[in-house]
């Protein structure tokens, strides 16, 4: 099943740049690995808050992908916290389980750039039936 489930991955994970997933199946968490583009860029040249939120999203859709239900989930609820401007590169995300319950998942995330943290979000997701 965790092949199928990283093997066919949205297309959304592919325009992100997505590569390098790392699945710790006995921690229960993922790590993905991004490539940030200029398109993905503000007037100042920062990559757009919400560009790092799908970035975020989609680690944890896949990690969502990965429940012990081994059924699909959808985000109901996120929330973003922003630290630092994150630059055109190399983003790295990662992604855990705080709970996993029968029809909820609660989901945290990171990202990070030159080994700094520059965002962090919580998230639910329902198992979808």
């Amino acid at each position: 099943m965790e092949n199928k489930i990283l093997e066919h991955l949205p297309p959304i994970h592919h325009l992100l740049g997505g590569h390098n997933i790392q699945w710790d199946r006995e921690k229960r968490e993922i790590a993905v690995s991004y490539t940030a583009l200029e398109s993905f860029t503000n007037p100042r040249g920062s990559v757009e808050g919400g560009m790092i939120c799908a970035i975020l999203d989609d680690a944890m859709g896949i990690l969502a992908a990965l429940n012990q239900t081994a059924k699909p989930a959808a985000t109901i609820n996120l929330s973003m916290d922003f630290f630092r401007p994150c630059e055109v590169g190399e983003v790295q995300a990662k992604a855990w389980f705080v709970k996993e319950g029968k029809t909820i998942l609660s989901i945290e995330s990171e990202a990070w750039q030159h080994n700094k943290l520059v965002a962090k979000t919580s998230a639910s997701f329902i198992i979808l039936s």
